[in-house]
């Protein structure tokens, strides 16, 4: 981390954008204690997935794996997601705090059984609009989130790392979404 006073930066701007860009961050010191950082995107897009993944997640997961995420296998990923999936069926109207109804039973045996099927297990999350949201990142850094609810269609949002962003419905079949997740890390 490199420290550094709101005027060097005035005057040096592009040198320490350039720094944040390539991983370092940038601590901006301010009057009154109104400090700031400078990071990358990158960094900053991960520290929004992580806050993301803990803020949705963080109660669902189970504790009882003491592997990293990276090294489970898929049907262990898979065992974690329909845990996740269990604990969201168990939630109750309000869950949220913000007035979200707890969630029918046919969404949750649609995501299970889905969940059983898909090759490539994503990260799960529940949504206040009773749907369950997988989300896929691929190697080239693009973002997937398909939302399920008790439609016959899914919705698929993406965001590429470019920041070009594609809205599509797709069909509810375990063949038209398992194509789409195949097509995503093609």
């Amino acid at each position: 981390m490199i420290i550094t006073k709101q005027m060097d930066i005035r005057s040096n701007i592009k040198k320490y954008f350039d720094l944040a860009y390539n991983g370092e961050a940038v601590f901006v010191s301010r009057k009154q204690s109104k400090n700031v950082v400078i990071i990358s995107e990158e960094k900053y897009n991960d520290l929004n997935r992580a806050n993301r993944l803990q803020a949705y997640a963080g109660p669902l997961i189970s504790r009882s794996s003491s592997k990293p995420a990276a090294t489970l296998s898929s049907d262990s990923i898979r065992e974690d997601n329909l845990k996740k999936l269990r604990n969201i069926g168990d939630l109750k109207d309000n869950w949220n705090g913000n007035g979200a109804s707890a969630f029918p039973k046919t969404i949750i045996d649609r995501v299970t059984d889905l969940i059983n099927k898909l090759p490539i297990q994503p990260e799960i999350f529940p949504t206040a609009l009773n749907s369950i949201q997988f989300e896929y990142d691929n190697s080239r850094r693009d973002h997937m989130e398909i939302e399920i609810s008790d439609s016959d269609e899914a919705e698929v949002f993406i965001v590429t790392y470019f920041g070009e962003e594609i809205e599509e419905s797709i069909p509810f079949t375990y063949e038209s979404l398992a194509e789409r997740i195949v097509q995503f890390y093609g």
